[in-house]
């Protein structure tokens, strides 16, 4: 079964969810019990969230770091939601810079949007600007193997 990780947005838990359950919403809380905030297969994570979970991930994650000022980030979300549709093998997140402005410069984020690609908690690659879903499926398939 396949599976992805993300946060509750109750209790903030870490829970790894089958892909089946996150797309039909039916997806809760492995502690609290209340339904998880998925966005397609996309999670809003804190600093905190984001180590927890490269730290457990048995596959890639891919970040999206964004500012709800940014006229690209707000173009890039739904794109980004739908690559996350189809590509279940990859665990994919969204870091606001806004609030986790100290991972921002620790990973000398300078422009955004941006996306970054991890792989067992390693960065392999990172992609400046706004991409359709199929830019960022490219993305992934060049970078992930």
């Amino acid at each position: 079964m396949s599976h992805t990780f993300t946060i509750c947005p109750s209790c903030r838990s870490l829970n790894k969810v089958s892909i089946e359950k996150a797309l039909a919403s039916k997806a809760i809380c492995g502690k609290c019990q209340k339904n998880l905030d998925l966005h397609g297969l996309v999670t809003n994570v804190t600093t905190a969230e984001f180590r927890k979970i490269l730290r457990v991930s048995d596959r890639p994650v891919v970040v999206d770091f964004w500012a709800s000022w940014c006229g690209p980030c707000q173009m890039y979300g739904p794109e980004f939601e739908k690559a996350s549709l189809k590509s279940p093998e990859v665990v994919f997140l969204k870091v606001n810079t806004e609030t986790e402005q100290d991972l921002s410069r620790e990973l000398g984020i300078k422009g955004i949007p941006l996306t970054i690609l991890f792989n067992q908690g390693k960065e392999v690659a990172r992609q400046s600007g706004a991409m359709e879903a199929a830019g960022v499926m490219s993305f992934l398939q060049i970078k992930k193997s």
